[in-house]
């Protein structure tokens, strides 16, 4: 008897041609057509120092504001990370939390009652301007996206970087990988990076998921970076920048290990790791 002249034989073989063609598509997905894009030839110095939310210091400007910006880049970093969000009216903004002090949520307000509310509030728009001032600096947007559903911030915040004419000197990056994916389809041209940490599903932490998404950097904590995952990544030809690193001993370990980028509070303890000066003995680590 033919297996394959049955009904049921003949579906069998039908799915399982499926999913051999399945597979390989992913193959060639994956492998063939995936190549990363570095940073590393727009700014030729390694690791590149990246300022966290611009800069976070108790006597400093506030976080995510201009002047926070301002000081990274005047301080000589070579950019900064920072948060995208965006109103309930449609304005992009710099912002970290979900909810604003008092709690309302940040997509339920209007532009208006958010720079009422948070006179320090930048937007996208202000802080693309700012980088006309230092035409030599990146930054690295955060695409915040709580759940699935992100309002169209991604398309949106794609036109902004292009009507900037910044495309070159951005990297979006996310842990949110439909946020991700979402970009990468508004925005193919700009470079994208999935950020990770140790409470993330492990699957999402690996170099094949990255792949999936065809991501050009991987965003781990810094306490996820070993010698063997960063040559991993390197060997794959992504990027490995990482964050929050505010302990200038661990700045110095994992600029030694080969990092593409160190993200932390504080830009003098990255200016000091890029002048060659070894770590102070007693130091102190900021959430």
């Amino acid at each position: 008897m033919d297996i394959f002249a049955t009904p049921w034989g003949a579906a069998l073989f039908g799915l399982s041609g499926g999913v051999l063609a399945f597979i390989a598509l992913l193959i060639i997905w994956v492998v063939v057509l995936w190549h990363p894009r570095p940073l590393v030839r727009l700014l030729p110095n390694r690791p590149l120092l990246l300022g966290h939310r611009g800069v976070r210091l108790a006597d400093g400007p506030p976080e995510n504001s201009l002047a926070a910006f301002r000081r990274a880049f005047s301080a000589g970093l070579d950019g900064a990370e920072c948060d995208v969000q965006q109103s309930a009216d449609g304005v992009l903004v710099i912002y970290h939390d979900e909810t604003l002090p008092d709690g309302r949520t940040l997509r339920s307000v209007t532009f208006k009652e958010l720079r009422d509310a948070l006179p320090e509030l930048a937007t996208v728009d202000e802080l693309f301007g700012l980088m006309k001032e230092y035409p030599d600096v990146l930054l690295n947007l955060e695409l915040k996206v709580y759940g699935r559903d992100s309002g169209g911030l991604e398309p949106r915040l794609a036109r902004a970087i292009f009507k900037a004419e910044l495309p070159t000197r951005v990297l979006v990056s996310s842990f949110n990988p439909l946020a991700l994916a979402r970009f990468r389809l508004a925005a193919s041209g700009i470079r994208v990076a999935l950020l990770t940490d140790p409470n993330r599903a492990w699957w999402l932490q690996r170099s094949v998921f990255a792949g999936l998404l065809h991501v050009d950097a991987l965003h781990p904590h810094h306490s996820q970076v070993t010698p063997e995952r960063l040559a991993a990544a390197h060997t794959r030809g992504l990027m490995v920048n990482v964050w929050t690193v505010n302990d200038p001993e661990r700045q110095h370990e994992l600029a030694r290990l080969g990092v593409d980028a160190l993200i932390a509070d504080d830009p003098a303890t990255l200016t000091r790791l890029r002048s060659g000066l070894e770590p102070p003995t007693a130091h102190t680590e900021s959430s």
